[in-house]
């Protein structure tokens, strides 16, 4: 199995900005959300959950990546919150 340890970071994270953004929360603005944010950052890829595991303590403990997480999350929710591309129901 190939994890994509930056996916699963990002999803988790954009859960969390969500909360509280008031941007589209439909299917469509979320996954578009994910991929401009994915799009932003490098991929980390483990073929393990102990690869996922150590990966993820060792991102955490940097500081700068954290940082270029929410860059790249809150720089995406801003462009699809200002470019949706749902359609009205």
């Amino acid at each position: 199995m190939i994890i994509n340890v930056t996916e699963k970071v990002v999803t988790a994270e954009l859960s969390r900005y969500l909360e509280s953004a008031t941007v589209c929360k439909c299917a469509q603005c979320i996954e578009d959300i994910t991929c401009i944010a994915l799009n932003k950052l490098p991929p980390k890829y483990v073929s393990t959950s102990k690869g996922e595991l150590f990966s993820r303590v060792d991102s955490q403990m940097m500081q700068q990546t954290a940082l270029d997480f929410d860059v790249a999350i809150l720089g995406a929710i801003e462009f699809v919150k200002l470019h949706p591309r749902h359609t009205d129901v």
